[in-house]
């Protein structure tokens, strides 16, 4: 067809950190303007929040744009399935008056989370720091194709065609490797695998169609481009492709329709479990507590019975000062509940993601929790502009704001520090900042248009 008639697109938006960015809040903001919002990587281990009015919403499988009624959901063959968490989660919607019915649609090329994925990933992930899902063992089956004689992988496609056999083979499967009793996993999974396949299509061009008929189509990537399987640093990566190139392949539409991307950050980097971060306010001294804590099942509630915040931002040093952010911020996983590792903007770092992957464009979150850096001995924000000798980090600092100044409606200006701050930061990436988050409630998004 010439595409120079066509009226529908794709967009994608990607994280450009190590995941936690708030990709799925800024999905909700700009969902009105779509009319899909697509997945096309990972399963149940994306912990992507919502926070409305009534509550958090918390989404694992489904696409972020639920909350709007007229957009359609997709869910692409790029995405592994976790059968029972994904119809907990249409039940739990349901259970919201959010009725999914005739509007999302599941490729029936998903590949399916096994009891054997479960058992591996639960017994060898935490090496690494996986959420301990299936997620990684799914993928390697699906690319290793056999095994002992027998396929390792199976799609939804499989289970429309025979689901006793394939739930049959998969209790095989499991045995192989683990003696744990998993009839109980079986069942529940045929039990949800009933409430998943009225959603399963067998077209392949389901998400074609749509944009043929002139569908926008804004494609929702989960974790983040440094954590890519192939981009990122093994063996501390997830087991997909998360870059917006991606999503062409695992959301199931020719990249002729691609329009733009959008890169999503925050104003503090954080990450869960092990792997580089550059940045993080208390070095390995703060990678190996968030370790210890993650395995011992430490998080929100033991840092709050056991610190004063504002306390450890006296004392002055990077290791309580990454508490005390992590602790104001909120910055514990959405899937797992583990304290995030804390570091400061790495403008650098999102230099050079900007470039390599394609970002026209940037929204920034958490600009709110810079005002903690107010309560230290130098009033000043630091921000990590690169490194000296390939070493010793160098470092920007800007003058603070207090958390009293920050807007809470579009008619309050921002505090003059946080706007110079941000002008500068459009300047040097050299995209244009979209928006800035001011806080975790919907309404607290706000446009912030530059021109670099």
């Amino acid at each position: 067809m010439d595409t120079a008639t066509k009226t529908g697109y794709a967009d994608v938006l990607v994280g450009l950190q190590y995941g936690d960015e708030g990709k799925a809040r800024v999905v909700d903001h700009l969902a009105a303007g779509y009319d899909v919002i697509a997945r096309f990587n990972g399963g149940a281990n994306a912990g992507h929040t919502i926070a409305t009015s009534e509550g958090i919403l918390r989404l694992r499988q489904v696409p972020s744009g639920v909350l709007h009624p007229r957009v359609s959901l997709y869910i692409g063959s790029g995405c592994v399935i976790g059968l029972r968490q994904l119809a907990s989660e249409i039940e739990m919607l349901a259970g919201q008056g959010i009725d999914l019915a005739g509007r999302l649609t599941i490729s029936d090329r998903c590949p399916v989370v096994q009891p054997a994925h479960f058992l591996s990933d639960r017994r060898d992930g935490g090496r690494i720091g996986t959420t301990g899902n299936g997620i990684g063992p799914c993928y390697a089956d699906l690319a290793a194709r056999m095994r002992g004689g027998e396929r390792s992988a199976f799609q939804l496609c499989d289970l429309m065609r025979d689901e006793s056999r394939v739930f049959e083979q998969m209790m095989r499967l499991a045995a192989q490797r683990d003696d744990e009793d998993i009839a109980v996993l079986i069942q529940e999974m045929r039990q949800a695998w009933q409430v998943v396949r009225p959603f399963v299509t067998d077209n392949p061009v389901a998400l074609l169609e749509r944009v043929e008929g002139g569908a926008r189509v804004l494609f929702e990537g989960a974790q983040s481009v440094m954590l890519d399987v192939v981009q990122g640093a093994q063996p501390w990566v997830t087991s997909s492709h998360t870059l917006p190139s991606y999503a062409y392949v695992g959301g199931d539409l020719p990249c002729r329709y691609h329009r733009k991307t959008i890169g999503v950050a925050k104003a503090m980097v954080s990450r869960v479990g092990s792997g580089p971060l550059p940045t993080e306010l208390g070095a390995e001294r703060s990678e190996a507590y968030c370790a210890d804590a993650g395995r011992e099942g430490r998080g929100r509630a033991d840092e709050a019975a056991r610190f004063d915040p504002r306390a450890l931002l006296a004392q002055g040093d990077a290791f309580s000062t990454g508490i005390a952010i992590r602790m104001l911020s909120n910055e514990y996983g959405t899937g797992t509940g583990r304290p995030r590792r804390v570091g400061l903007l790495d403008v650098a770092q999102l230099q050079l993601a900007i470039r390599q992957f394609g970002v026209d464009e940037v929204y920034l979150n958490k600009c709110d929790s810079l005002a903690v850096f107010a309560q230290t001995r130098d009033r000043c924000i630091p921000v990590v502009v690169g490194s000296r000798d390939g070493n010793a980090m160098h470092v920007m600092r800007f003058p603070a704001f207090d958390e009293s100044v920050i807007p809470r409606d579009d008619a309050t200006p921002l505090p003059p520090q946080l706007e110079t701050l941000l002008e500068w930061l459009a300047d040097v990436l050299g995209r244009p900042l979209r928006g800035i988050g001011l806080g975790p409630q919907r309404a607290q998004m706000r446009l912030f248009k530059t021109q670099p």
